[in-house]
Parts: C-alpha cells; sequence; structure tokens
C-alpha cells in the first residue's frame, strides 16, 4: 500500500485502544490508515524512524489564547514548538483569531469561543432573554464554537451566568466559564456556585486550579473540595494547567484596575488594587508584562516590565506567580476510584501568554512515577478530544485524523508535530504554515470567507453530558 508518510521504530502508546507498544504508523490522505504493526516502506513517500520515541496522539490544549485581544499571534509557533497539534482558544475575538491563522499559522488546528461579554458593558439580571441568545447565535455565525463567560475577570450577575449556560445547551453551543460572578469571586466559592449554575447543562470549567490558591481555607482542602464537586457533577469537563504563573489583564482605566483576578493578585502580595498598586508590583518584580520580543512573547518585570506596560498604555497581558506546586500536582493526577481522572485534561491557559509547558511538566510527572505513559497521553490528548467533541482526534487507530506528537522521553519535550499528515515542528523548531480553523456548520461561511481553511463540526458534537458517552 502507498502512504503519503511512514513513522517506524516508535512506540505508540494510544489511550483509547490501550495500546503500548513498538510499531509503525501509516499515514495517507490525513489520515491513519495503518497503526501498530510493521509495515512495508518501500512505497512510502516518507519514512521517519522513531526509535527511542514515543508516538502519543496529537496533543490538545483546550485552553490557550492566540486573539488580538489576549496573546495574539506568537501563540501559534510557541505551541507548536512544544508539541500541541489541536488549541481552543478561550476568549476570541473569533476573526483576530482566524486571520491570525491565516497570516501568523504555524499549521495547527484552532477553535475558538468568543467572550460571552468585554468589561463595561454593565449587564444586569434584566438583560432579555432574545439578547443573550442573539449573543450566543452571533458567536456562532462567526466562526466560533460557542462562548466563554469570563466571570473571574469580568463578571456578570448569577441570574445571567445561568440563562447563557442554559440557552448554549439548547443552542448546541459549546460553553466554557472562568469561575465568578458578581456574587462570587474566582476562588472556591466561585467553583461551587458555577457547578450549581450549570443546573446540569455541559459546561467546560476552565483551570480548576485557580480556584484552589487558598482563598477560602488552606489550599489542599479546597483540591479535596473541588474534586469533590467534579466527582458529583458529570456534567462538567474540566482542565488544569502546570505553571506557577497565571495570565491575567493589566489593562487600567481611571486609576483603576479593570480585571477582578489582576486586583486580588495585588491583594495577596499586599499591594493596593489599584493603578498605583500595580505598577508597585511590576516594579518590584511579583508582576510580570507579556512583552513582544524576538518573535516571541516573554515575560519582563522590574523597570523593564513598567516602562512596557506604561507605554502599551497598561493594556497588556500580566502574571503572576500564584499557582500552587502541590495544587497542580494534585489536580493533574487525582483520580477516581475507578481509575477515572478527576480533572480531565491538562491545559496551558497559555498560548501568546509564555507558559506552554504542558508537555514538559507532564513528562516530568511521569518521571517522577504520578503518570504512567498512557495516562499522561490521555490527559495531554484523548481526554481532551472527547471533550471538544473531536471524534478524529485524540487517537491512533485507523480511520483517526494523522495528529500526531512525538515525545522524546530522554530530554522530556516534544519531538515533533504531525497535523493532517503534515510535519510541522522538528526538534523544536516550527516548519509548519497556515492552519485549520474547526468551526460548526454555522460559522463555516464566515471562516471560509476570511480565507481560511476550515474544518466543520457537527453540530451539537461538542461539550455534551460525559454519561452520554464521547
Amino acid at each position: 500500500m502507498k502512504y503519503s508518510l511512514v513513522l517506524t521504530n516508535g512506540r505508540i502508546i494510544d489511550p483509547e485502544s490501550g495500546t503500548d507498544m513498538t510499531g509503525d504508523i501509516g499515514i495517507e490522505g490525513g489520515r491513519i490508515v495503518e497503526a501498530g504493526k510493521r509495515l512495508d516502506t518501500g512505497s512510502a513517500e516518507k519514512v521517519v524512524d522513531l526509535a527511542g520515541k514515543w508516538v502519543i496522539p496529537g496533543v490538545i490544549d483546550p485552553h490557550m489564547h492566540i486573539s488580538t485581544w489576549i496573546g495574539d499571534f506568537p501563540g501559534l509557533r510557541m505551541m507548536a514548538r512544544e508539541g500541541v497539534i489541536t488549541a481552543l482558544d478561550m476568549a476570541g475575538p473569533p476573526e483576530s483569531v482566524f486571520l491570525n491563522v491565516k497570516n501568523h499559522g504555524s499549521g495547527m488546528n484552532i477553535a475558538c469561543l468568543s467572550a460571552f461579554t468585554f468589561a463595561g458593558e454593565g449587564e444586569s439580571d434584566d438583560m432579555p432573554d432574545r439578547e443573550i441568545k442573539n449573543r450566543i447565535a452571533a458567536a456562532l455565525r462567526a466562526g466560533a464554537i460557542g462562548v466563554k463567560l469570563l466571570g473571574g475577570h469580568y463578571p456578570v450577575s448569577p441570574g445571567i451566568t445561568r440563562k447563557v449556560i442554559q440557552y448554549a445547551a439548547e443552542m448546541k453551543a459549546y460553553t466554557a466559564f472562568h469561575a465568578g460572578t458578581t456574587a462570587s469571586g474566582s476562588n472556591l466559592k466561585g467553583m461551587r456556585e458555577a457547578v450549581e449554575l450549570a443546573g446540569g447543562h455541559p459546561l467546560h470549567l476552565a483551570h480548576i486550579n485557580s480556584y484552589c490558591r487558598g482563598g477560602i481555607k488552606d489550599p489542599l482542602l479546597e483540591v479535596s473540595e473541588a474534586a469533590d464537586l467534579l466527582r458529583g457533577a458529570r456534567n462538567i469537563w474540566s482542565e488544569s494547567y502546570l505553571n506557577i504563573f497565571n495570565g491575567t489583564s493589566g489593562k487600567c482605566s481611571n486609576g483603576e484596575v479593570r480585571s477582578h483576578v489582576t486586583r486580588t493578585c495585588c491583594k495577596l502580595r499586599g499591594f493596593s488594587d489599584d493603578e498605583a498598586g500595580l505598577g508597585e508590583a511590576i516594579k518590584k518584580g511579583y508582576a510580570r508584562v507579556t512583552k513582544f520580543q524576538g518573535g516571541e512573547n516573554i515575560l519582563v518585570t522590574g523597570d523593564e516590565g513598567h516602562a512596557y506596560w506604561k507605554e502599551k498604555n497598561t493594556d497588556v497581558t500580566l502574571s503572576f506567580p500564584v499557582n500552587i506546586p502541590e495544587v497542580q500536582f494534585s489536580l493533574a493526577t487525582m483520580k477516581d476510584r475507578d481509575g477515572r481522572f478527576v480533572v480531565d485534561a491538562l491545559s496551558t491557559d497559555g498560548g501568546g501568554i509564555p507558559r506552554n509547558t504542558m508537555v514538559r511538566h507532564g513528562m516530568e510527572l511521569v518521571k517522577l512515577g504520578a503518570l504512567t505513559p498512557i495516562e499522561l497521553a490521555a490527559k495531554l490528548s484523548t481526554n481532551a478530544a472527547g471533550m471538544m467533541g473531536l471524534k478524529g482526534k485524540g487517537r491512533l487507530s485507523p480511520g483517526a485524523d494523522s495528529d500526531i506528537t512525538v515525545l522524546d522521553p530522554d530530554r522530556g519535550r516534544a519531538y515533533m508535530g504531525i497535523a493532517g499528515g503534515r510535519i510541522i515542528m522538528i526538534d523544536g523548531i516550527v516548519i509548519g504554515d497556515g492552519g485549520t480553523v474547526i468551526t460548526t456548520p454555522e460559522g463555516e461561511e464566515c471562516v471560509r470567507g476570511n480565507g481560511v481553511d476550515c474544518t466543520v463540526i457537527d453540530a451539537g458534537g461538542s461539550l455534551k453530558n460525559k454519561t452520554d458517552g464521547l
């Protein structure tokens, strides 16, 4: 049989089938056609020997940022370099995400959510239901697969939050939520409220580690309660990330810090939660400023960071070292008695925010014995594919999309990235360009109208209750 690409001698690790063996993978037409057995490579256009490497389903990051609003285009190459093949932008605006894929892409697959609200709009419980539904419909028409509630940063009322989740489910739109409303913060209390407001409807609850920073009680006690909440809510999908830094906004208006998360981070270390206090937090090295330099985004602080923050009129992304290692470790590895992970997937909340470390840190957990290689592959890909309804991804069986990440276990990082049968990264060097947008039937016209390649997932194909199956 003719193959466009054959990967030989790699350790094939496929959580869906339970495969963990040395073998070959044959690719043709953007699909895996053979996996596991030794293949005749004589007619293959390209053969890559992966002896000593691990071959897993293409890594999926279910929470990142690459829009012009947050993260921007450098994130596309920053992710690809780390072995990510598919990713979900969790804010939009969608058009800027798609144009970044077109003009600055690294060959990846990108889906997008549209922020349900931006700061300063002053929504209240009397927002008409028609307006809520119109906003969700507009997001789908714009090419997003659904909406994101930015509660922790820019909270709206519990009433509106409940309606957005309900109506999005009825309209078969993906819904994600950074927990927090006008009645609660981005903490364990906000997580409790989020589970209640979901009302049994499917919901992607973002970065569980963010709600276990000791805001209500001891952080590890918060982890225990968060786990109990997730065990009791089979409608809730979740992810957590493995990095000490968070990501938030440095934007200020009239001396006031706009993001509630940024205010909380300032107060954690005794800085005032206004523009003056934030400036001091940057100068003294606590807050880091995201700066575009040398073709990618880096974190700077002190006088350099403060000058850049001011140069950009405070409209920059910030990072604070507020994530607790013990919390991150626990959430990444915690399982139920039946062996199912309590938190479904690993994420980065990165992209253009410089913390795309889930592959490297995930492999460190394998070295520690906290995860097996097949469990790591599930956390990095298979579970996220189920969350996002990506039926062709997250597996290495015949008929699956030929999205593959090759890991180097000796160096503890990604060695190669393959998207749709095309190699987009080799040994940390990104060689891919463009990319494919994942959208719904409602958004296909808009995406293609912007001159961007896309693949269409079935309406309602994403984000359903776990009890419904994948």
